[in-house]
């Protein structure tokens, strides 16, 4: 990917990420300029500023070849941190949507595809984020 694609990638997907975050109630949601963690063009996470306390990370978002999704900061601070709580909700999502249920207290946009087929394919991308989890070498320096 050259500089310009990362540039053009990443612009696309602050405006998803500000598009879904806005969705969900999070008005004017100010997001980091590039993402702190990226495995571009497949994936980033992006962080976004407390609206309570100016200059600290409220949220991270999460975008890419995947759901949209965001988390809130718990006090690590890290990229990492946030991805393994992002894990653990898509792995209970996933769960029921191979049962063909929309999860608890959560409801996935499907644009006409089965339920059951996007329950599997966020299976598998859970699968790859724990590998990249695990991957030590891959958050070195962040």
């Amino acid at each position: 990917m050259t500089d310009e694609e990362f540039r053009e990638w990443n612009a696309k997907q602050r405006g998803v990420i500000a598009t879904y975050l806005e969705k969900q109630g999070i008005r004017a949601p100010n997001i980091g300029e590039w993402p702190a963690f990226e495995m571009a063009p497949h994936f980033g996470i992006w962080c976004i500023e407390s609206q309570k306390q100016a200059g600290k990370i409220g949220w991270w978002a999460f975008a890419g070849d995947c759901p949209t999704d965001y988390v809130s900061e718990r006090g690590e601070c890290h990229p990492r941190s946030a991805l393994r709580e992002l894990v653990y909700n898509w792995e209970g999502y996933a769960a029921h949507m191979v049962e063909g249920c929309q999860p608890p207290d959560t409801t996935f946009e499907t644009a006409g595809h089965d339920l059951r087929e996007l329950g599997d394919l966020l299976e598998r991308r859970v699968g790859v984020l724990k590998d990249w989890l695990a991957t030590d070498e891959l958050w070195e320096d962040r």
